[in-house]
């Protein structure tokens, strides 16, 4: 018995030193206001959207470009239809896009995309006019103020910057709120005192945009891993680069609503976490060292090593309880050690669910009931992670096509806004 009291104490020291900081971040969110850019005179931007059979949604997406407060004269949208076999190119052309078709079944994945769409911006006639270069996902939709409080950060001075990440279907059911709520509270208690900090934000699958000089400067996109966002962000961060957040510039995003699709997503994520960390991991390390650089250490361990951390002494317990069950020995003297480590996981999660919720709440568009029910499904979404990471090395998983279907536009999803 004294041996588990143990372990659990050093893994949860060690748990609580890594995570230490994190604590202070949440602290800085909750007492100082984010940061404000000042207003800017309008930049030309180029939009840019991956789109593999999303003729259900994108049409809404352009819509809420063609919809934005910022001079059309100043955004250009182009659409790269990868590997369609819909009419989403036909859709793209009619909302005003510049449409490109990629056919190509050898190299699958957004990486392949962006690269394939900016080189065919940058080998037209635009060349690299753009003061940058927007990426967003064929089911975003933009609040009207969206380019226009990005221009801001760029032109206050960043090279890159991400924007608000919000959900048009938070209240579907529990793994839909289960994404949405981590998501929001990467953009309040990550990426928002990360900005407060003068430290580097994490741009996380869409709602970013790139200078052009830090595309020139890399010659093009060159991130190929199953999570390019993240091969991305690790690659500035290990550059010296730092991304900023805008926390007036809101998007919106669908998750997914089964847990099936769910978990081949995720372990996509996982595998393209490990692929960014084999890629880059050395590189953050040293410039952590070397230059003192804790935006490094940030995105080492904000990524992957809690899971990792967590699901190294769930596979403890686990190996622990089937010993004592094949030698028949008494289960009092190991469960109640796991339940404490279970409890506490779970007790944590709900504890950072709940205090996501209420500072967010009047940007969760959800019914009331919803939003409080989701904070205790919350952690049975995240704890979900642990077997996807155990399993996600072994598997084959590729890219999988993720269905999308809320065609909506901001009007809609306002009308589970509070007060409305």
């Amino acid at each position: 018995m004294n041996s588990f009291f143990l372990i659990n104490n050093i893994v949860g020291g060690i748990f609580g030193l890594v995570y230490l900081y994190q604590l202070y971040f949440i602290f800085i969110s909750v007492t100082k206001k984010p940061v404000v850019f000042p207003e800017a005179s309008p930049r030309k931007y180029a939009v840019m959207i991956c789109a593999r059979n999303e003729s259900a949604v994108i049409g809404k997406l352009l819509e809420s470009i063609n919809k934005q407060d910022y001079p059309k004269e100043c955004v250009d949208v182009y659409v790269v239809a990868d590997n369609c076999t819909d009419n989403t190119a036909d859709i793209a052309r009619e909302k005003g896009a510049i449409v490109t078709e990629r056919h190509d079944k050898t190299k699958i994945g957004k990486g392949y995309a962006l690269s394939y769409l900016l080189d065919f911006i940058t080998s037209g006639g635009a060349r690299w006019d753009y003061e940058g270069y927007f990426i967003f996902d064929a089911d975003n939709i933009l609040d009207e103020l969206f380019i226009k409080e990005m221009n801001k950060a760029i032109a206050a001075g960043n090279k890159i910057a991400t924007g608000y990440r919000n959900s048009k279907n938070y209240g579907d059911n529990w793994v839909s709120s289960g994404y949405a709520l981590w998501f929001l509270r990467e953009t309040k208690y990550l990426n928002n005192p990360r900005q407060i900090l003068s430290l580097s934000a994490q741009c996380s699958g869409t709602g970013f945009v790139i200078h052009r000089d830090i595309l020139m400067k890399s010659g093009g996109w060159k991130y190929f891993t199953l999570t390019e966002d993240v091969e991305f962000t690790f690659a500035m961060v290990a550059q010296g680069e730092k991304i900023a957040y805008c926390n007036s510039a809101i998007l919106f995003d669908e998750q997914p609503v089964s847990f099936g699709v769910s978990w081949k997503q995720r372990t996509r994520w996982v595998k393209g976490y490990f692929q960014a960390y084999h890629r880059y991991g050395a590189d953050l390390v040293k410039r952590l060292f070397k230059r003192r650089d804790f935006s490094c250490y940030d995105m080492l361990v904000s990524t992957l090593a809690g899971a990792i951390i967590s699901l190294a002494l769930f596979v403890f317990y686990f190996i622990a309880i089937a010993c004592y069950a094949i030698m028949g020995l008494p289960m009092i003297e190991i469960l109640p050690w796991f339940l404490v480590y279970f409890g506490s996981c779970y007790g944590g999660l709900i504890v950072i669910g709940s205090i996501t919720t209420k500072t967010e709440w009047d940007r969760i568009y959800s019914p009331p009931a919803k939003k409080l029910a989701y904070i205790i499904t919350f952690p049975l979404f995240l704890l979900g992670l642990l077997p996807i990471t155990l399993c996600a090395p072994f598997s084959r998983q590729g890219w999988p096509h993720i269905e999308h279907i809320r065609a909506i536009d901001i009007g809609e999803i306002e009308k589970n806004k509070p007060g409305n």
